[in-house]
């Protein structure tokens, strides 16, 4: 049963309803002052949508198809302001908050499962009153609420299919992935194809399972190169990367300055939990004195174990004995519970509210318990009192109590991750214009002496934005990446592209090259949080003849320059660089470049669709195919069984299979990532 409210009453602390809603993260009620959920409706089991046929005589009929329709979900609130300002601010406030789409939608009763929703339409409440009640209406698209945990299945060695004990209780669609980052492969893990299959016969298949390897000691596809800056001590300027000395767009860019790691991230730990939630009696106890004696009885619930914190939410109900026939209101218990901190009142039972013979009052408390060691796995110290607020006697009156310990979440395993590093410029040097330090590679020979290549890729993951300080937008500064051909001064740029900003606000620009001119030039999102440059999306410049296929974060171009055809690849030259004296951009560094030469004069095919460090996935919900961050549907079979593939309640087997050629030791890590669906 569900706390009571009275519409008229303001609470004595902020004490979260059972159904309070939490949209993106911030629970309703620590927004909107004066705000209150007061029942929720549309959470419970969903209806089918059957469409049926009927056939020449039979009886009854036939199921075509069934499905379930969108959900529509009603929070009903109360909003109670002291003034016709504070009203008004209220529901500006709300406005705002309901001004969203595609919303997580998360339940105070149900903290480990959340909705996906759009408010759609909210009721005109009584006009001249500070005080009020109303409705609003999410509409749910996807009708099914999903686990906040998602699970992630990897296969074991040697082993060719992954068990998965799906708790959920409609068909989930998972997400498949191969990882190609085996470090004990370096520069091979060559691969043609990837295939997913599952019990039920349906396949998902990635690349080309028609594609062999060479008949000879040369692969088709060789990786030259393959620079990773995240960790420090992978780069020195004085090895096979050389500063400034490289060709770029523009003679007038003065290379100059120094280059070193930079920290992308600060040093954090990985925390890995055994259980996520936790729950248990803290009391049950019966009040004395006066008739009627009243039982209150605490349970709690502890998640979202951190470092040092942990959540707690209590329950606490109130009833009357079983033989007990009272029926009437009068009554008024107010209760405090002792966190171990600080005491929370909030209202068990208002003088209004009606006992109902063997009903009762429930009231939730939610607190967060910080400055925890990561060893102490269970808490102590927690306090409850109740009190009258009538004044018709002294019935369910409870002194201080203590109550029993709580068990929480345990942190079974902590190890310190370095910061994330990339590869920028530690110095950028003096100049009035474009400047700052560049890093060259060479490419070096591969397996059968030659030099250059004529068909190859560069795939390159970087750090590009503007600070997150209100003054950021006046950084100016670009990278620059660049395939070049030849030696010396006659060295030229065969294809490449410039990220750059010179103008203040959050935008800057995408501008490509092929053949030494200018190709295109777009704007991009620059800010702090943009999407596009991030280390988990890849950017790639895959060259062949004549032909130039630029990816940058999905934004795909394809340009032709018969000049081209001709130039062999010989260098590779990246630079980070600032105007004059402008303030240079926050996060301006390279993550990772890897150069991968296709064909090499030892097999006249296709380039094998996956390398060393390439991470590809498939997104069975939204049929999609992600080759290291970004979308890649060309790598997707035709008859792929999107539809179908999906994992069912109870036990799964996913089998999978990839290019039989692969060396020993150099075979992907098979995951299978999803969350449970629930009605």
């Amino acid at each position: 049963m569900y706390n009571f409210i009275d519409v008229n009453e303001v609470s004595e602390a902020v004490v979260l309803p059972s159904e309070a809603l939490k949209i993106n993260g911030e629970y309703i009620e620590n927004l909107v002052p004066g705000y209150r959920t007061l029942s929720v409706r549309g959470r419970e089991a969903l209806s089918q949508v059957l469409d049926t046929y009927e056939t020449g005589v039979s009886n009854g009929s036939r199921l075509k198809n069934r499905r379930y329709p969108p959900r529509e979900l009603g929070i009903k609130y109360q909003i109670i302001a002291h003034s016709n300002e504070e009203f008004r601010e209220a529901y500006n406030k709300l406005g705002s908050v309901l001004n969203v789409q595609n919303a997580e939608l998360i339940f105070n009763d149900e903290p480990d499962k959340f909705f996906t929703g759009t408010p759609e339409s909210i009721e005109s409440v009584e006009p001249g009153r500070n005080s009020v009640t109303g409705e609003f209406t999410i509409l749910c698209s996807d009708p099914f609420k999903y686990s906040i945990l998602e699970y992630e299945a990897e296969a074991a060695p040697e082993e060719t299919g992954i068990l998965i004990d799906y708790n959920g209780t409609h068909d989930a669609f998972p997400i498949l992935e191969a990882d190609f980052s085996n470090e004990s492969s370096q520069s091979s893990g060559d691969c043609g194809y990837v295939a997913f299959f599952n019990e039920n016969e349906k396949i998902i298949q990635l690349g080309d399972p028609d594609e062999v390897d060479g008949t000879n000691s040369f692969p088709k596809s060789q990786t030259l190169i393959n620079g990773n800056f995240k960790v420090e001590g992978t780069f020195s300027s004085e090895s096979v990367w050389q500063s400034n000395c490289g060709k770029l767009s523009s003679d007038n860019i003065k290379q100059v300055g120094k280059l070193g790691l930079g920290h992308a991230t600060e040093q954090s730990v990985d925390y890995t939990i055994t259980k996520d939630t936790t729950s248990g009696a803290l009391l049950n106890i019966t009040s004395k004195g006066a008739e009627p004696q009243i039982n209150y009885k605490l349970s709690a619930k502890a998640v979202n174990r951190q470092s040092n914190s942990v959540e707690i939410t209590v329950s606490v109900t109130a009833s009357l004995p079983r033989d007990s026939s009272y029926f009437g209101s009068g009554y008024g218990l107010k209760g405090s519970f002792y966190t171990g901190k600080e005491w929370k009142a909030f209202t068990i039972k208002d003088t209004k509210a009606y006992w109902k013979g063997k009903s009762g009052h429930t009231v939730n408390i939610s607190f967060k318990v910080t400055g925890l060691s990561e060893k102490i796995n269970e808490l102590s110290g927690f306090k409850f009192k109740v009190e009258r607020t009538d004044k018709n006697g002294s019935a369910g009156i409870l002194g201080e109590t203590i109550c029993k310990t709580l068990k929480i979440p345990q942190l079974a395993q902590s190890t310190s991750i370095p910061s994330l590093r990339f590869l920028h410029a530690s110095e950028y040097g003096n100049g009035s214009a474009w400047h700052g330090p560049t890093v060259t590679r060479v490419i070096p020979d591969d397996k059968s002496g030659e030099i250059g290549a004529k068909n190859c890729t560069v795939s390159f993951c970087n750090k590009l934005s503007i600070g997150k300080n209100k003054d950021s937008t006046k950084e100016k500064g670009a990278f620059q990446i660049m395939l070049v051909s030849g030696e010396g001064d006659d060295r030229r740029v065969v294809a490449g592209c410039s990220i750059y900003k010179t103008t203040t606000g959050k935008k800057g620009a995408l501008r490509f090259y092929v053949g030494g001119k200018i190709v295109q030039t777009m704007q991009i999102d620059l800010s702090y949080a943009n999407k596009l440059f991030t280390v988990k999306k890849s950017h790639t410049i895959y060259r062949a003849g004549q032909s130039v296929t630029f990816n940058i974060g999905g934004i795909k171009r394809t340009f032709r320059d018969p000049d081209i055809e001709e130039e062999w690849v010989t260098e590779v030259t990246t630079a980070f660089l600032k105007w004059g004296n402008q303030t240079a951009l926050s996060s301006n560094g390279l993550y990772s470049l890897k150069f991968v030469k296709h064909n090499c004069n030892t097999w006249d095919d296709i380039p094998n669709k996956f390398t060393f460090n390439d991470i590809v996935e498939a997104d069975c919900g939204n049929a999609e195919i992600y080759l290291n961050g970004v979308l890649m549907p060309e790598l997707g079979a035709l008859g792929n069984d999107w539809e179908e593939f999906c994992l069912t309640p109870g036990l799964n087997q996913i089998g999978f299979a990839y290019s039989e050629w692969m060396a020993e030791g150099t075979e992907p890590a098979i995951k299978v990532r999803y969350r449970e669906v629930f009605l």
